[in-house]
This record gives structure tokens, C-alpha cells and sequence, in this order.
């Protein structure tokens, strides 16, 4: 997404996700940068504050409403690792549960939408673990669970970290389907 400024602490996920994540697409777009042309999205933020929220990015514009329903992917995590990714502390980002584009990256929502399964991460950290799942299509199998630190998987996400190369190092621990896992990289190609 486009560079935003940063979100008052007092944020809510409901003005999160009903308006400033709306607001933030139309800039993007705007900006001309490549989004998904026909894609659902959903949040499941657990804990006090939290709720469910429905996204739909068609036509190249984003629409919001408070509740669940189908979805290509389901994003669920602690409404405390919410906030620490959409105000970005504890060494958590955005990017953490908002699909983000990189330069020379092509939209991959086609691939995300043929991808069936859930993967779940432990993202560890100073204090508690971030930990957020990824649910694809409403699916709950292949289940995968990754483990690494947090700091190394915004770099993998970042391209400053191949993900062979850490798996082969020993920086990322996997429990469940690998092939699974194989389908989730083929989205950062």
C-alpha cells in the first residue's frame, strides 16, 4: 500500500477497518499502484475491542462492512497484535496481515484465490509471540504452522531474506504441510 501516516494511538479496528484501510486503498490506487481486481478479505480481531470485518476490493475500489462471510482470505489474530501492526511497535507492521505490493512484484490475488489450507504463524519477539492465521478460502486444511522471529520475517516479506536460505539455516521451524508452505511463497514470486 501507499505510505499513510501514522494512526493515532486511540484507534479502533472498527475506524480501522471501516474507514482508514478504505481511505488507504483509494490512495493507493490512485498512486496507480497494482491492486487486486477482484478480491474478499476478512478480519476476526479476538479480545476486547475486537469483532469480524469484511473486505471487498472490486473494480479497484474497496468496500468495508462490520461482519463475516465467504472470503479468499481470513486473517485472525489478538486485537494487542493488531494494534501493534497497524501502529507498528514491538517490532511489528502492517504488513503482518495486510497483503502489501513490492516493487517489481506482480499481483498474485489469482494464485491467493486457488489456495486452499490455513497457515499459522509464531512470530517471536521481545515479550509475547506475534501470532496471527492466515485462513485461505475458509479451509482448515492443509494446516502449517511456521516459527521464526519476527524481525526475520518482515525481511523475508521485505526481499532482504531468502526464505530458502533461512529454512536451510535453521532460522524457520515448520510443523505440518510443506507443500502448503511451498503454495504460501509462490505469492512473495
Amino acid at each position: 500500500m501507499a505510505e499513510q501516516p501514522p494512526l493515532p494511538e486511540s484507534v479502533t479496528p472498527a475506524q480501522f477497518f471501516e474507514e482508514l484501510l478504505p481511505m488507504g486503498f483509494a490512495a493507493q490506487a490512485q498512486s496507480g499502484e497494482a491492486a487486486p481486481q477482484d478480491f474478499r478479505l476478512q478480519f476476526h480481531v479476538t479480545g476486547d475491542g475486537g469483532g469480524d470485518w469484511s473486505l471487498h476490493i472490486s473494480e479497484g475500489k474497496m468496500t468495508a462492512s462490520k461482519g463475516s462471510g465467504e472470503a479468499h482470505l481470513t486473517v485472525t489474530l489478538s486485537c494487542e497484535d493488531w494494534r501493534d501492526a497497524v501502529l507498528g511497535r514491538n517490532g511489528a507492521a502492517l504488513s503482518l496481515i495486510i497483503p502489501q505490493g513490492r516493487q517489481g512484484r506482480p499481483d498474485n490475488s489469482a494464485r491467493a484465490r486457488a489456495l486452499k489450507g490455513t497457515m499459522a504463524l509464531e512470530l517471536a519477539r521481545e515479550g509475547s509471540p506475534f501470532q496471527v492465521e492466515m485462513c485461505f478460502n475458509n479451509s482448515t486444511a492443509p494446516r502449517t504452522k511456521l516459527r521464526m522471529t519476527l524481525s526475520d520475517y518482515l525481511d523475508m516479506q521485505a526481499g532482504k531474506l531468502n526464505g530458502q536460505q533461512a529454512f536451510m539455516a535453521g532460522k524457520i521451524k515448520v510443523e505440518g504441510d510443506m507443500g502448503f508452505l511451498m503454495q504460501i511463497a509462490s505469492l512473495n514470486m
